[in-house]
C-alpha cells in the first residue's frame, strides 16, 4: 500500500492522533491550508498542497486541490500499467489515503439571519471532488470522511500494517453516503430560494433522513427498528421530542406517540372556543380510543381516558398542555405505555410518574408547545418498493360551507361539537364512525370494512351517552342503515360528507326519525 496521505478537513478534531500514527509507520503527509497549519503545530511533518502542485490557492481559496497533481495521485490505478506510465511521465506521486470533511453547509443555513452569500460560500467543491475520487479508487486508496472512522483506521494500521481492502471498501460506501447527504442538503436549500419553482410531485424524489435512535424493537419484538428524522425539521413533533425518563421505546410506541401528537395538534383549531383550549388523547394501535377537550388539565385528561377506559389500558397518552401533579396521579391510575406532553407544570409531576412507574419505566417525552403544521406539508405512505406522496390534509374546515340537508336544523349549541368531532375523526382509521358530545368522544368505531359495522361499534361504546349526541362518519353513508341505527340509540345529529348516489335514502331516514343531518362536502379518510 502506498504510504502517502492527503488531509484537507474543516473539522480538525481528532486528526493529530491519526496523523501521528501514520507518520510513525513511515507515511508522508500532504495537507492544505488550515489543516497543514494545524498538523505542523502538532509537530507533524507536512508537505503543503501548494508545494505538490506548484500552484497557489486562488479565488479566495475556492480552488486549492483541484489539480492533476492531486487528483492524478488519487485516481491512479496502481495495477494498470498505462496509469503507472502516466503518473511517472508527469511526476505524479500516488496517494494511499485521503482524509476530508466538508464545509459545514447544514450548520451554516440553520444560523439565524444567514445570507445567501454565506450559504453559497459554504458549499464545498474541492472536498467533494477529493472524496468521490478516492472512493472510486478504493482498491488502492482509503477515504476518510468522519472523525468516528479515525479509530478504525488506526486499529487496522496497528493490526495489519496497512488499511485492508475490506475497510477501504466500507469507507468508500460511507463516503458516497456522506456526499449524497451533503448534496441533498444543498438541493433542498436551493429549492427554497426565491424564484426557484419546485413541482409538487418532482420526477425524482430524494428524501434524506438522519438517525435519531435505535428502538427497543420494531413493530414486534423479533423485528429491529430505528427512528429517523428529516434534517433541519424543527416543528414540535415526536421526532424532535426529548425523552426525560423511561425505557427505550419500541416502534409501536413511537407510532402511537406520533398519532397522539398529531391528534392533539389538530385540536388547536378549537382554540377560539372558550374552555376548549386543552386537549388530551389516549392512543391504542395508532388510533384514538378516547379524546377530549376542556380547560382543566386533569379533567380534560380524565375525560379522554374515561371515554373508553377498557381500551385505554396499555395505551399511549398525548397532551397539548404541560403535566401537573394532579394529572400525573391520574396518568398513573392505569397502565400506560408512553406519555408525551409540552413539559411539566410543576416540580412534582415527573416524580409522581417515576415513583409509580419505577418498575415499568414508562417512556416519558416532552416537546415544545405545539403549533400547526405549515401550509404545504406533505405526508408519505410506504408501499413495497416505493411510496405514495400526498398533500397533508390541512385544508381549513369552514362550517359555513357545510349544508344542513334535513327538515330539522342543527341547534346552535351543537356546532362546536360538530367541529370537534370532525377534527377528531380525521385521525381515526377508516372506515370510521364516532359519537361525540360536550367535547368528548363517547364511541369510536374504526378500521371496519363496512360503515354500518363502525357505526354499531361506536354506538355500542357510547351506550346511554348517545342520547342527544352527534354521530360523525368519515365517508358518505350509501344506505339508510347508519341513520336508522343512530336514531334507535337517540342520536340527535348525523354528520357525513354526502355525495352518494343514494344520499336521498339517508336524508329520508333522518327526516323520518326527526334527526338533523349535515353534509360536509368533504371526506376524512385516514388509512
Amino acid at each position: 500500500m502506498i504510504k502517502r496521505a492527503l488531509f484537507s478537513v474543516h473539522d480538525k478534531t481528532g486528526l493529530t492522533p491519526l496523523a501521528t500514527e501514520l507518520q510513525s509507520q513511515g507515511w508522508s503527509i500532504d495537507s492544505s491550508g488550515g489543516t497543514a497549519e494545524h498538523l505542523q503545530q502538532a509537530g507533524i511533518n507536512v508537505i503543503t498542497v501548494e508545494e505538490v502542485t506548484g500552484f497557489p490557492a486562488i479565488l479566495g481559496g475556492r480552488v486549492k486541490t483541484l489539480h492533476p497533481m492531486i487528483h492524478g495521485g488519487i485516481l491512479g490505478q496502481l495495477d494498470k500499467q498505462s496509469d503507472l506510465d502516466d503518473l511517472l511521465r508527469h511526476g505524479i506521486k500516488p496517494y494511499g489515503l485521503v482524509g476530508v470533511n466538508l464545509y459545514p453547509f447544514e450548520k451554516t443555513i440553520r444560523q439565524p439571519g444567514v445570507t445567501e452569500e454565506d450559504a453559497i460560500e459554504n458549499i464545498d467543491i474541492g472536498g467533494v471532488a477529493l472524496i468521490r475520487a478516492a472512493a472510486k479508487n478504493y482498491r488502492h486508496v482509503a477515504v476518510v470522511t468522519n472523525i468516528d472512522q479515525y479509530s478504525r483506521i488506526i486499529s487496522d494500521l496497528q493490526q495489519h500494517g496497512e488499511i485492508t481492502l475490506a475497510l477501504r471498501k466500507q469507507l468508500a460506501s460511507e463516503a458516497y453516503q456522506y456526499t449524497a447527504w451533503y448534496d441533498t442538503a444543498i438541493m433542498n436549500w436551493m429549492a427554497q430560494q426565491e424564484g426557484v419553482e419546485v413541482p409538487l410531485f418532482p420526477e425524482k424524489l430524494i428524501l434524506p433522513y438522519q438517525l435519531v435512535q435505535k428502538l427497543r424493537y420494531g413493530e414486534n419484538p423479533h423485528q429491529q427498528g430505528a427512528l429517523y428524522r428529516v434534517p433541519g425539521f424543527s416543528i414540535p413533533s415526536v421526532v424532535n421530542a426529548t425523552q426525560v425518563w423511561g425505557k427505550v421505546p419500541s416502534a409501536t410506541t413511537i407510532g402511537d406517540l406520533n398519532a397522539g401528537v398529531e391528534t392533539v395538534r389538530e385540536m388547536l383549531n378549537l382554540r377560539n372556543f372558550p374552555h376548549w383550549n386543552l386537549a388530551a388523547v389516549v392512543i391504542k394501535h395508532n388510533t384514538p380510543c378516547g379524546l377530549a377537550v376542556g380547560d382543566s388539565p386533569v379533567e380534560t385528561y380524565v375525560k379522554a381516558r374515561e371515554a373508553d377506559p377498557l381500551s385505554a389500558f396499555g395505551g399511549v397518552i398525548a397532551l397539548n398542555f404541560p403535566i401537573d401533579a394532579a394529572t400525573a396521579h391520574e396518568i398513573c391510575a392505569i397502565k400506560v405505555d408512553g406519555v408525551i406532553a409540552p413539559g411539566f407544570a410543576d416540580d412534582q409531576a415527573l416524580g409522581v410518574i417515576q415513583a409509580a412507574r419505577e418498575k415499568a419505566k414508562t417512556p416519558i417525552f416532552i416537546i415544545p408547545e405545539l403549533v400547526p403544521l405549515p401550509t404545504g406539508s406533505m405526508n408519505l405512505k410506504y408501499v413495497v418498493g416505493g411510496l405514495i406522496l400526498q398533500q397533508a390534509d390541512l385544508e381549513p374546515v369552514k362550517l359555513n360551507d357545510w349544508n344542513v340537508v334535513t327538515e330539522k336544523q342543527v341547534p346552535d349549541g351543537q356546532w362546536k361539537d360538530i367541529l370537534f368531532g370532525w377534527l377528531a375523526i380525521m385521525h381515526v382509521r377508516s372506515n370510521s364512525v364516532i359519537v361525540v358530545k360536550d367535547g368528548q368522544t363517547l364511541g369510536i368505531g374504526s378500521g371496519q370494512t363496512s360503515r354500518i359495522g363502525s357505526a354499531k361499534i361506536a354506538l355500542q361504546q357510547a351506550g346511554e351517552g348517545a342520547k342527544g349526541a352527534i354521530l360523525i362518519s368519515d365517508g358518505f353513508c350509501p344506505f339508510n342503515d347508519v341513520v336508522t341505527e343512530a336514531a334507535k340509540c337517540g342520536i340527535a345529529t348525523v354528520v357525513q360528507p354526502g355525495g352518494s348516489v343514494n344520499d336521498k335514502a339517508s336524508i329520508d331516514a333522518a327526516n323520518e326519525h326527526g334527526l338533523a343531518m349535515v353534509f360536509t362536502g368533504r371526506r376524512a379518510f385516514w388509512h
